[in-house]
């Protein structure tokens, strides 16, 4: 899995991306690139957006099965995010 822009990902997921919001694609790269699951605060903060927009980017990703949660047992528990394989 290498490169960063929407043109590196395979057709499928490409298709998927293009009818949600242009900040899902955004969280979707930012996930992909970093190779490592990801709570939303730390999304938010890598792609400037607000909690609430990346919040409802990785539902609308949950939804369309690119991306999925686990949780993170530390103190507060949280939330990790990662693209789906």
């Amino acid at each position: 899995m290498s490169g960063g822009t929407l043109a590196d990902l395979d057709d499928d997921v490409r298709r998927r991306l293009e009818d949600l919001p242009p900040a899902a694609a955004l969280v979707y790269l930012e996930l992909r690139n970093g190779q490592q699951p990801r709570t939303l605060k730390q999304l938010a903060y890598d792609t400037m957006r607000p909690r609430s927009t990346v919040h409802s980017a990785l539902r609308k990703l949950h939804e369309a099965d690119l991306v999925s949660c686990s949780p993170r047992y530390h103190d507060p528990p949280t939330s990790e995010w990662r693209v789906n394989e």
